[in-house]
């Protein structure tokens, strides 16, 4: 395949507008956020073919100075970075902790920098980038308990991103739920990773390993581990 011209993304975001997001059960009201060229650089993700270019809109998505550290939810190693920090902590005020957040504070209990990033109207989009060890991917969150609700919000997931967040907070029957994880690989064949949250244990599930054989056995133990 013939490589691409690298996309011409500015340097920074001098030229800010206004961008109202999709108003949201979650939040009650809609959010505002500045940095249409994010937004734009979104949309250039979702056209790109290969991996490397994908990653270079990661990059320069995390780069831009719009983004401040949400400190109230970040730890001293890995931290909560947000394009409406004054937001969130009105929000945090109240005791409420919305769901994308619980989910951002998960992975950043496992090791993981998190970049929130908006829902606008005009695109879709998926609810993070995150960063381990210089290496960044995009991520859908959802959250679970379970049954055909976790069927149809991973399926919803894997239309945003190839990467899709599971806050599971049921009690689940192990064989029913690894057989839903495999069925969801087979359905979407762009979808290659979970990261299904047990409470605050992360659990790593990777297309070969969901469309194993073994996969029942390997996720039931995988489930069970105390590490």
């Amino acid at each position: 395949m013939t490589e691409k011209a690298s996309i011409p993304y500015p340097e920074c975001t001098e030229d800010v507008i206004v961008l109202v997001c999709e108003p949201t059960t979650e939040y009650g009201r809609p959010i505002v956020y500045q940095g249409t060229t994010i937004v734009n650089a979104l949309k250039d993700y979702y056209s790109l073919n290969t991996n490397r270019e994908k990653v270079d809109v990661l990059k320069w998505i995390v780069a831009q100075p719009n983004f401040s550290e949400l400190k109230r939810l970040s730890l001293v190693g890995n931290k909560i970075y947000t394009l409406y920090t004054n937001q969130y902590d009105e929000i945090l005020k109240t005791g409420e902790t919305p769901n994308n957040l619980q989910i951002a504070q998960k992975f950043v209990g496992n090791g993981y920098d998190v970049f929130l990033l908006a829902n606008p109207r005009t695109t879709k989009s998926a609810d993070f980038i995150i960063r381990k060890k210089n290496c960044l991917y995009y991520v859908e969150g959802k959250t679970s308990s379970g049954g055909s609700a976790l069927t149809v919000r991973l399926s919803e997931g894997a239309k945003q991103a190839d990467r899709i967040a599971v806050n599971f907070i049921g009690s689940p029957q192990i064989n029913m739920l690894s057989a839903e994880i495999t069925n969801i690989f087979i359905q979407r064949a762009t979808l290659l990773r979970i990261y299904l949250f047990k409470k605050s244990r992360l659990l790593v599930i990777n297309r070969d390993m969901a469309l194993s054989k073994k996969f029942n056995d390997i996720f039931y133990n995988l489930w069970w581990c105390k590490k």
